[in-house]
């Protein structure tokens, strides 16, 4: 979650089960954007899963949100599939990405992002 003194200005959610991990949601309030705080949410997010011991990351992302999906361009995940109609208001594909992250013992504390 990220706060400002007016109260949660993002958060992201996260799951894991069996070494797959999935980002089911990631919001920042719009007048907080472009300021790094999807970046910062995305990184903690995916040490939080790292160090669970996940594997890879899947999530999905509106095939119109350009800003979403250049987010999780930068930060390593490549499309694996597409779900036809996945969104209402409006329907809307929603593009699958997947990222696989290191579990090796010389892993870092930190995720690099920059993979």
């Amino acid at each position: 979650m990220a706060e400002h003194a007016d109260g949660i200005v993002g958060y992201l959610i996260a799951r894991e089960a069996a070494g797959t991990g999935e980002i089911l949601n990631l919001a920042v309030d719009q007048p907080w954007r472009r300021q790094g705080i999807a970046w910062a949410l995305l990184d903690a997010g995916l040490v939080a899963l790292q160090r669970r011991g996940t594997e890879e990351v899947y999530l999905e992302v509106r095939v119109s949100n350009d800003a979403a999906r250049l987010l999780y361009h930068r930060a390593g995940f490549s499309p694996v599939g597409r779900r036809r109609e996945y969104y209402r208001s409006p329907v809307e594909d929603a593009l699958v990405l997947r990222r696989a992250l290191d579990r090796s013992k010389n892993a870092t504390d930190r995720v690099n992002l920059l993979d």
